[in-house]
């Protein structure tokens, strides 16, 4: 302690600032001009067995352990850790706002066991993990702080054989860092109260871990009363590691399930409500052919005439077109043809007047029946004749002769 100001130096060199915690203060290092974090540990029986285990502390090297960077004894007669400081809060002040989820105290647990077990493989235990020793940076990187320096956990963290008064191991490590992670996931403290009560808490009872918890099965094995029965910290991360994974397979395999029934009660809504309003349908439906009834007409044949009859209607016929067939020399041509010609007497008049001939009359078949003037052109092999022939006299008809 400097004698102007009141302020504490340790050996000449870290000056004490503000502090931080209990025994823990803020300091300032002389000779390198940085920040660092002080523990004081009180009056100590043995200084010097305190200060080889803390020198051999600073050969400790990883991401997930706060550095020691310097250890000795005060002038009077107090011990301390220099520690490079953590700007940052403690998991304790982290949990007085609420509990971890799953995935982050995967994460948290997986960097602190890696920790744990490169320091277990340096043959250093940590000795006193609690939330208070539990560092976390501005990116929320979690680091151990305290390795190997104290001399045991607070009464709440401490492992059943500590209760019976043994020395703390790297079993002992492994039980109070499960507690830690299952008071993140839960929020309590699993024994909680002074000294004799969470004592007998712990030989009387085991850690309460629900089924469903996250980590359940990893938490029970790091909670294993007997240390023999409970795993290294290298298996405590590939079990915290095991069971993140199954967690996230059971979680999809229930969002699927959620999203199946879900569908399908859909598919059953959208069923009910078409059902309901019962729409037309697409294709008209078929209906069976009706049975067409024909019913049978009987239509009589034609009568076949006579041959009178034939002869008569053939006669009839022939009479018809003979008196509608106009006369030679009249009709619509002979009236252009008498126009013509009084236009070409105007146009010339002294030209002779061509006169009009009329034609040769066609020949008289009247006598004649029409058979026997057909009858008769056959015979002849030739068209109709100029002058019909003579009729054939009444009295050899064979049809009078009948």
């Amino acid at each position: 302690m400097t004698e102007d100001s009141g302020i504490r130096e340790l050996a000449g060199r870290y000056r004490l600032i503000t502090p931080l915690g209990r025994r823990m203060m803020r300091g300032w290092d002389l000779h390198l001009r940085q920040v660092v974090a002080v523990r004081l540990f009180g009056q100590q029986n043995e200084p010097e067995l305190f200060l080889d285990r803390a020198s051999a502390l600073t050969d400790l090297a990883h991401p997930g352990l706060v550095r020691v960077l310097d250890a000795g004894v005060a002038d009077d007669g107090e011990p301390f850790v220099v520690q490079e400081f953590i700007a940052g809060t403690t998991l304790k002040a982290r949990l007085a706002n609420g509990v971890l989820t799953a995935n982050t105290v995967t994460e948290l647990g997986s960097t602190l066991g890696r920790a744990l077990a490169y320091a277990h493989a340096q043959g250093v235990a940590h000795r006193s993990i609690h939330p208070g020793t539990i560092m976390l940076g501005p990116g929320q990187e979690p680091c151990f702080t305290d390795v190997g320096v104290t001399e045991r956990s607070p009464v709440s963290y401490l492992a059943p054989e500590q209760a019976y008064g043994e020395d703390p191991t790297m079993a002992s490590d492994v039980y109070s860092f499960g507690l830690v992670l299952l008071e993140a996931l839960t929020g309590r403290t699993e024994y909680a109260g002074d000294s004799a009560t969470t004592a007998l808490a712990r030989l009387s009872r085991a850690p309460i871990i629900d089924q469903n918890l996250p980590h359940a099965a990893a938490l029970r094995a790091m909670l294993c009363p007997n240390p023999n029965d409970r795993p290294d910290a290298a298996t405590c991360v590939d079990l915290l590691r095991g069971s993140s994974a199954r967690s996230r397979v059971q979680t999809r395999t229930v969002l699927v399930a959620a999203v199946a029934a879900a569908m399908a009660a859909t598919g059953i809504t959208i069923v009910m409500t078409l059902s309901k309003q019962q729409p037309q349908p697409l294709v008209e439906p078929r209906v069976a052919p009706q049975e067409t009834v024909t019913a049978e007409v009987t239509v009589p044949p034609p009568a076949i005439p006579t041959i009178t009859e034939f002869v008569d209607r053939t006669a009839d016929r022939a009479a018809r077109q003979k008196t509608d067939r106009p006369a030679p020399g009249t009709g619509p041509a002979a009236d252009v043809r008498s126009l013509a010609i009084a236009q070409a007497v105007h146009d010339q008049p002294t030209a002779p007047v061509p006169t009009t001939t009329p034609p040769t009359s066609a020949p008289d078949w009247s006598p004649w029946r029409p058979w026997e003037q057909i009858a008769h052109a056959k015979k002849k092999h030739r068209p109709w004749p100029v002058s019909p022939p003579s009729p054939l006299p009444r009295g050899g008809d064979k049809d009078d002769e009948n």
